[in-house]
């Protein structure tokens, strides 16, 4: 896996555990009493990528704010797929030109 391949599986790495997170906000704010909120703490890596952990907030519980943020999660899961995709593509044409 080249270095593109590898910080764009980073990157799904990381939107899946956005929606995962988001989805527990969404799960549990009905229920009284509220528990902390989950949040995802995101940090680049030098060699390009990125690194995720679950932390907890203190903020407030925000269904409005945990919706878009599940939705932001899943358009970059869906860009990085594209990356791969491409780059997949890209190589295979490499390859082509030079058989």
């Amino acid at each position: 896996m080249n270095a593109i391949s590898s910080i764009a599986a980073s990157g799904m790495r990381t939107a899946v555990m956005g929606v995962r997170v988001a989805a527990q906000n969404i799960a549990v704010q009905p229920v009284p009493p509220v528990g902390p909120r989950q949040v995802l703490a995101v940090q680049a890596l030098p060699g390009g990528g990125a690194s995720a952990q679950v932390t907890t907030g203190g903020e407030a519980p925000d269904m409005v704010a945990d919706l878009l943020a599940a939705r932001t999660y899943e358009m970059a899961f869906a860009a990085n797929a594209v990356v791969i995709r491409r780059n997949d593509e890209m190589l295979g044409t490499l390859f082509d030109a030079f058989a």
